[in-house]
């Protein structure tokens, strides 16, 4: 049995979206592969661990252990000139815990992190054996750096130039937690968020950039596929550090859906429906970060069904003609 910790950090918000997440990659586990399965949290209530206790135990292919990380990091938290203008983002303490791995598993010397926004669409245990030699993490490339000015301007200069070229998105990391220690790199880290001159526009992201300085490794872009990806590779001024090729393989095959802006219980982002198919599987409730969104198979039925009251009316009328036809 192939044994491979991974873990998670969300508030109790997020515990719906997490049973979908945990749900979707245990189902696509492959034979021989088992997950420890981590969440590191300040909030979530004994009611919502048993839900998501209950479905992995009931896949028997992982468990799940919680770990309360409250008071850490906050007095940071609080004096970090982090950002918080993204309109579709929501940011926490929670978020930047995840950086710190190093620290809350001390029994690894490697480790994944994943996002709870995600659908998992096939097996990823092959991540766990990526070779990891001088390097602090690997993730996957920001594909959105040449295109959007907006996306990195944000950076002093320096960590621009540094960065530019190798800025590693959110989603999925695999941890080097071994090499972590051994530099210190979550020191390193704790400076960089103390810095009130460095505004973490990406919080937990640019905390990773710009204390790694490099010293990262790349994971495929179908291991963070974009639903909205199709819509931008529409447009004729979309350009990416990535080849053609390698912007449709992570539509065509992705390995992990990332519902990294819009959300599917928020919005009509694609694979929407696909993450709705799972939530109801679950028989999960909504909560109050779900917004009322009307799907579009159902606004597709409703049209339809307008057009046939439509069209049930003017044969009704036609009949009619026919009768008093046939009358006079």
């Amino acid at each position: 049995m192939k044994e491979i910790p991974i873990f998670f950090t969300f508030d109790n918000n997020y515990a719906e979206p997490a049973a979908v997440a945990f749900y979707s990659l245990l189902n696509k586990t492959k034979e021989g592969v088992f997950y420890e399965m981590f969440v590191l949290h300040s909030d979530i209530t004994e009611e919502k661990q048993q839900l998501l206790l209950d479905i992995v135990n009931k896949k028997g292919n992982g468990k799940l252990t919680f770990i309360d990380t409250k008071g850490f990091l906050d007095e940071f938290w609080e004096n970090g000139s982090f950002n918080f203008s993204e309109s579709n983002s929501t940011f926490t303490a929670d978020t930047i815990i995840r950086c710190f791995g190093a620290k809350f598993f001390p029994q690894y010397e490697k480790i994944i992190y994943s996002d709870v926004d995600i659908i998992v669409m096939d097996d990823i245990s092959e991540l766990y054996d990526i070779d990891l030699t001088d390097k602090y993490l690997a993730g996957v490339k920001n594909p959105f750096m040449r295109w959007s000015e907006h996306e990195l301007s944000h950076l002093k200069p320096e960590h621009y130039e540094m960065l530019k070229d190798k800025y590693l998105a959110g989603g999925i990391w695999v941890m080097n937690l071994k090499k972590i220690r051994e530099d210190n790199l979550e020191e390193r880290m704790i400076d960089v968020i103390k810095d009130d001159t460095i505004i973490k526009r990406w919080n937990d992201q640019d905390i990773v950039n710009i204390s790694c300085q490099g010293k990262v490794g790349y994971l495929p872009l179908n291991y963070i596929s974009y639903p909205y990806m199709i819509d931008l590779l529409g447009k004729p001024d979309f350009i990416s550090h990535y080849s053609r090729e390698e912007l449709y393989d992570s539509i065509i095959n992705p390995k992990i859906i990332h519902f990294a802006a819009s959300k599917p219980w928020n919005s009509n982002v694609n694979y929407s429906s696909l993450w709705w198919t799972i939530f109801n599987y679950l028989g999960l409730s909504k909560t109050s970060i779900f917004k009322e969104v009307e799907l579009p198979y159902k606004k597709k039925f409703k049209k339809y069904k307008k057009l046939f009251k439509i069209a049930l009316i003017i044969l009704s009328i036609l009949l009619l003609i026919l009768i008093l036809m046939e009358i006079l």
